[in-house]
């Protein structure tokens, strides 16, 4: 190769080297709650450690009334979060990459209960946490503006087995046909394990990003339902977009 040509090459590479560069130009920031602060599943099904939100439905075995206690009946008191910052640099186009990741875990117990003060045929419970991102000051802007669910499971179960314990299921079907016997389990769930946010209206200075999230319980019948959530982890990268694509539909 001639040196002419050995020049025009290196000088070739060295230009998309610095192309490169000027694409991935920007700030990082990173934060997170703790790594202590971790869900673990136990081998008789509980979830321990973690920031943990807890509801249970029980039937007094004298009255047959049905009461809930725990975290799930107040509000506020399931949520959680932590900010950090980044500064951005001077120029048109700046907007931030937030993803926040986190380990959830979701525990959902349901049972069904006959007796003679007692009469449990449907029980259900739901246990899910929802992620959110903040940018301050305005007039930045959060893409999506509404909270993001990153797990969320709903179980229920039903059945009259304990009104044809004493009657063949041939009579039921007579009187009921519809009905007969069953035992029905159901169960929905939704997760996302981590979501990108985009930030923009971002001028050079300081800003201050902040993820939250809050539990949702909801019991009936004779259950229990519980969220863990931990560890989290937020980054932050500065981007410089000149042009956005179109939104998507859905």
């Amino acid at each position: 190769m001639s040196p002419r040509k050995l020049l025009f090459v290196l000088g070739a590479m060295l230009l998309c080297t610095a192309v490169a560069f000027g694409q991935s130009a920007g700030n990082f920031t990173y934060g997170s709650n703790g790594g202590s602060t971790h869900c673990v599943l136990n081998s008789n099904g509980s979830i321990t450690g973690g920031q943990t939100c807890q509801e249970n439905c029980t039937a007094d075995p004298n009255t047959g009334v049905i009461t809930c206690t725990g975290d799930g009946q107040g509000s506020n008191l399931c949520a959680g979060g932590f900010a950090v910052g980044i500064k951005t640099n001077s120029g048109a186009g700046n907007v931030f990459d937030i993803r926040p990741s986190a380990v959830v875990g979701l525990l959902t117990d349901v049972s069904l209960q006959k007796s003679s003060t007692v009469d449990v045929g449907t029980s259900s419970a739901l246990a899910g946490v929802d992620f959110s991102i903040a940018v301050s000051p305005s007039p930045a802007a959060v893409v999506p503006a509404y909270p993001v669910t990153f797990a969320s499971r709903f179980v229920q179960i039903s059945s009259n087995l304990f009104d044809v314990l004493s009657t063949q299921c041939t009579t039921v079907s007579a009187t009921n046909p519809t009905g007969s016997c069953f035992f029905n389990f159901n169960e929905s769930t939704v997760s996302a394990h981590s979501f990108d946010w985009i930030a923009s209206g971002l001028t050079s200075g300081q800003y201050m990003v902040t993820v939250n999230w809050s539990s949702s319980l909801g019991n009936t019948g004779i259950s229990n339902a519980l969220t863990c959530v931990g560890p989290v982890n937020l980054s932050v990268t500065q981007n410089k977009v000149f042009q956005f694509n179109k939104v998507n539909s859905f």
